[in-house]
Parts: C-alpha cells; sequence; structure tokens
C-alpha cells in the first residue's frame, strides 16, 4: 500500500495548512490571540478531513498528518487546545472517519525533537513536542509517532545510550506509539535496528535515506528482523529519490523507477510504503499510472 505525507496538491487549499507566528500573535489581545489559533486549528483539521476523504475516494490507505496541525501547541504553555469544544469536535470527526475507512495514520514530529540531545532544555521540549502529538494522536486515532535517533554529540555509542536513557522518561502511553527510522547521515539501518530491539520499538527503513548513508550491510539480509520489530503489526517504510542525483538527501518531486523497484522488491506485500517526495499525492498518482500502463 502506497502513502503521501501531509500536503495534497490536488485538492488546492483544502489541501493545505494555516500557520500562525509569533510576531502575528503579538500584535493581537489576549482574546483575538485564541480566536487566531483555535481558528486555524479547526481550519486544519477540517482540511486534514477533507484529504483523508479524498484518499478514501482514491483507494488510498495510509496518510501521515501534519504535525503542525495546531499552530504554537508547544509555544503557549497555558493553551489548552485538548479542552477546545471545536477542535475535539474536529479531531472526533477525524477519529471516526478513519476508523471506518481504514486509513492507516502516522505522525513524524519535526527536527525540533532531538530526544538523545547532550542539552537538557532540547530534552524537556523534544519531550513536550512527544506530549502535544500524543494528545493529538489519541483524539484522532492515530497510534504510531516517528521520530529519529538524533544526535550524535559524545560519540554514538554515548548518543545512543542516552537515547534509551531518555526513552524511558516517557510515559509508557508515548514509548507505545513510537517508531525510530535511520537517518542520512549519522544512524544507519544496523544501528537503528539494533535500538529498536533493545528497547522494543517498531524499526522504519527509510531507503532513501540507506542509499544515502550506509555500512555496506544488505537491507535484504535484515528484513526479517526489521519486521519483527512490529510484533505482528503491519511494518511500514519510506521512500524518496535524490533531488539531483542518487545520494542527494534532498528529496526529488518524484520516484525513480529504480528507487521504486527497489523498495518493491524489498516490501512485496508486507510493507507500507510512505512516499516522502515533494509533490505528493501526484507523485503517488504517477507511480500507479506507471503500474497500469505496464500491466495493459
Amino acid at each position: 500500500m502506497l502513502g503521501f505525507a501531509c500536503i495534497c496538491n490536488t485538492l488546492k487549499e483544502n489541501g493545505s495548512f494555516r500557520t500562525v507566528t509569533v510576531k502575528t500573535l503579538s500584535k493581537l489581545s489576549e482574546e483575538e490571540k485564541m480566536k487566531r489559533l483555535v481558528s486555524a486549528a479547526v481550519d486544519n483539521l477540517y482540511n486534514t478531513l477533507q484529504i483523508l476523504k479524498w484518499c478514501k475516494e482514491n483507494n488510498i490507505l495510509m496518510y501521515r498528518l501534519s504535525s503542525a496541525l495546531i499552530p504554537l501547541a508547544t509555544y503557549i504553555d497555558d493553551w489548552r487546545w485538548w479542552e477546545n469544544e471545536d477542535i475535539v469536535n474536529m479531531c472526533s470527526k477525524i477519529k471516526e472517519f478513519t476508523a471506518q475507512s481504514g486509513i492507516r495514520i502516522s505522525l513524524h514530529p519535526d527536527q525540533f525533537c532531538v530526544l538523545n540531545s547532550n542539552r537538557p532544555e532540547v530534552v524537556q521540549n523534544s519531550i513536550k513536542i512527544l506530549e502535544h502529538l500524543n494528545k493529538l494522536s489519541n483524539l484522532v486515532g492515530n497510534k504510531i509517532l516517528i521520530i529519529h535517533t538524533g544526535s550524535t554529540v559524545g560519540g554514538k555509542a554515548k548518543a545512543i545510550q542516552r537515547f534509551i536513557d531518555n526513552f524511558k522518561l516517557l510515559t509508557p502511553d508515548i514509548q507505545d506509539k513510537l517508531a525510530l527510522e535511520n537517518d542520512d547521515k549519522s544512524f544507519g539501518v544496523r544501528e537503528v535496528l539494533d535500538i529498536c530491539e533493545a528497547i522494543g520499538i517498531p524499526m522504519i527503513l527509510d531507503i532513501h535515506h540507506y542509499n544515502c548513508q550506509n555500512e555496506g550491510e544488505s537491507l535484504f539480509d535484515l528484513r526479517e528482523r526489521i519486521i519483527a520489530t512490529w510484533k505482528g503489526k503491519r511494518p511500514k517504510m519510506h521512500l524518496s529519490s535524490g533531488k539531483t542525483a542518487f545520494t542527494d538527501p534532498h528529496h526529488a518531486d518524484f520516484i525513480t523507477q529504480i528507487d521504486y523497484k527497489t523498495a518493491l522488491e524489498f516490501a512485496k506485500d508486507d510493507f507500507d510504503i510512505m512516499l516522502e517526495c515533494k509533490q505528493k499525492e501526484l507523485a503517488l498518482l504517477k507511480l500507479r499510472e506507471g503500474e497500469n500502463t505496464c500491466s495493459t
């Protein structure tokens, strides 16, 4: 099963999300601030529901929600957004629709979530981000939060131990949702797989990150171990192509045929494949079109 993340180009204004900046809020009264924040959050959740409905209509049963649906949620300490009736109502509609449609959703915190940082304030903020997204997850019915191992300060061995130690600081509810992904610069497939096995969480294989950064290990040799980390649940993997070259870490608009072929050979019928290319659902539809053309 193929899926895509966040923005849906096809839906135009209903396929993207509103932001609110700190600078904008600084010019508003307290009452106006709350109105602006709630309005943006409700609009974002409404658009998410429209995207999910479009996915169902087009037989796309995997979608990653934007991690910025609730603007400035971790910046404004006294905003108890999860108690707002309009926000909760839209979240409930998303939860109900995904349950009925069978669409599998996920969330991926942004780059500021670095659980293994050597700076206590960064760790605290990372936990805050995960606590926020866990609240959102429970309201919309999401069961997976995807993160990277993070910093390599002090060497990889110490960095991995920091990750394991800080993982233990998380609530069991968050721990149960976390999945760990290999990255394109620091922590490769084998290292991330070792961590996942040690703390009992699923591993997300990112094919392009592996192409950019690996130690010569064979993905196919590690396949069964990766599947085993999911403990009977359907595994998922990420797929993108390099923008200017095979190992360019920047994502291209679409997926190359060679990358898609590799992903299919690895996944067989056992993995969901999340596309992380710039053109989102358009890239997914293009891959489908290519498959249909080949089969006719």
